[in-house]
C-alpha cells in the first residue's frame, strides 16, 4: 500500500472529524422569504445583522444536540458580551430580554457537518413597521453536550 495515500487518508479523516466537532452548535439561522439570510453554528458573542422586509415570512432555526431543550429570547438590540461560567458563548442581548419560546430540538438534519437536532419557527414581519425598527434574537441550547448561547441575529427594517 502506498504510504503517501495512507497518510493523506488519515489526515483527511482527522481534519474532517475536527471540523465536524467544531460545528457542534448550538446555532441560530434566519432565513427570510425576501432572500435575506444570516446564520452560524458556532457559539460566540457575535451579532449578525440581517435586513427584514415588512410582511415577509421569516424562518428561524435553532440548532443543537438532538432532543436538547432550547430557549429563544428577544431584545431591541444586542451590543454586549457577558460570559457566564459554565456556558459557552455569551449573552449578547441588551436588557430588557424577553423569552419568546422554549422546547426540544426534535427535528433531525441530514447535514453531516451541522448539529444533529434543530427546530424551525416561523413568523411574519408585521407590515407598517417604521424604518429602523429592529429585534435581536438569541437562543440557548446544548451543543456537543455543552450548554451554550448561540450567536445573536438582529433583523432591522
Amino acid at each position: 500500500m502506498n504510504p503517501f495515500l495512507v497518510a493523506a487518508t488519515c489526515a483527511a479523516c482527522l481534519l474532517s472529524a475536527s471540523a465536524t466537532a467544531q460545528l457542534a452548535g448550538p446555532g441560530l439561522a434566519w432565513s427570510g422569504s425576501s432572500g435575506n439570510h444570516a446564520s452560524s453554528y458556532l457559539p460566540s458573542c457575535q451579532n449578525l445583522p440581517v435586513t427584514a422586509v415588512p410582511s415577509e415570512t421569516v424562518t428561524l432555526t435553532v440548532w443543537g444536540d438532538m432532543l436538547s431543550p432550547f430557549g429563544l429570547f428577544a431584545a431591541a438590540s444586542g451590543s454586549q458580551c457577558i460570559q457566564i461560567p459554565g456556558f459557552g458563548g455569551g449573552v449578547v442581548l441588551d436588557l430588557p430580554v424577553v423569552p419568546v419560546t422554549a422546547g426540544l430540538l426534535t427535528m433531525t438534519s441530514p447535514c453531516l457537518s451541522c448539529p444533529p437536532g434543530h427546530e424551525q419557527l416561523q413568523f411574519v414581519v408585521p407590515p407598517g413597521l417604521p424604518p429602523g425598527t429592529s429585534v435581536a434574537l438569541q437562543a440557548v441550547a446544548l451543543g456537543a453536550g455543552n450548554l451554550s448561547f448561540t450567536v445573536a441575529i438582529t433583523g432591522s427594517i
